[in-house]
């Protein structure tokens, strides 16, 4: 183990990087020591321990078996073994090591194709920079691998390999369940969708896209009027359930 503090680019350095990016998106094929010298962006050595000997997984293919997406979910958490929700909103950690440490899987766990050159600097800025919570949770290369751990490790009852079936045997089920401000802003509201979920789908009910978008937009209308945030997930369930029956119509 080799676990150091992590050097991350300040935030000029971010802003320099990304208009360098929306410039021309192949530099992100840049040896980053390459990238730090000819952008001259500066690095400040930050307070999150890494474990620099911890390496991803390489990407196969695309379907859930080949893109590798839960293993090295459980590897993230390893490679930064203290890291917090609140540092982990630190735009500046993720660009690093996606254009750093972990460039090469991100490179292959997002290819992109020059032929589609009007979509590579959106392609670009999505899965290499992380903007707001819906870019760290769901964009991001290297955040999404983390705060996927991170939750699935905080679901009760439930080990991670069978949280990781929910969250990635289904993109469609995953950015339902991430992209609604209400859920993706209070960890005990996506435990307890994601322990709602599992109830049901082991029950033989299967997912389907226009019911479970309504039960999110049901929960996302509830906590306009409570504080959801402040419920147990437990009881949080309870408050779930009856919204998840009228939405599939149980």
């Amino acid at each position: 183990m080799s676990n150091n503090l992590l050097q991350v680019i300040n935030t000029q350095s971010l802003i320099k990087l990304r208009l360098a990016v929306l410039a021309n998106p192949a530099i992100i094929e840049l040896n980053f020591d390459d990238l730090v010298d000819k952008l001259s962006l500066n690095l400040v050595t930050s307070t999150y321990e890494f474990d620099d000997s911890i390496a991803l997984q390489m990407p196969v293919g695309f379907s859930q078996a080949e893109n590798k997406d839960a293993i090295n979910c459980s590897l993230m958490l390893q490679a930064l073994p203290s890291l917090s929700p609140a540092n982990a909103t630190d735009d500046r950690l993720w660009v690093t090591l996606s254009f750093g440490h972990y460039s090469e899987y991100v490179q292959k766990r997002w290819p992109f194709r020059i032929s589609e050159e009007n979509k590579l600097t959106n392609h670009v800025v999505n899965h290499w920079f992380a903007k707001g919570p819906r870019g760290r949770m769901r964009d991001n290369g290297v955040s999404r691998l983390w705060w996927m751990g991170y939750i699935a490790s905080k679901v009760p009852e439930m080990d991670m390999d069978s949280v990781f079936e929910l969250l990635f045997a289904n993109s469609d089920y995953r950015s339902s369940l991430l992209e609604r401000t209400g859920s993706s802003n209070a960890l005990s509201v996506l435990v307890a969708v994601l322990k709602i979920s599992n109830e049901f789908f082991t029950k033989g009910v299967a997912y389907e896209r226009e019911k479970f978008r309504e039960f999110m937009r049901q929960v996302n209308f509830l906590g306009g009027r409570r504080n959801l945030a402040a419920i147990s997930h437990s009881d949080l369930v309870d408050l779930f359930r009856p919204l998840y029956n009228q939405a599939y119509r149980i």
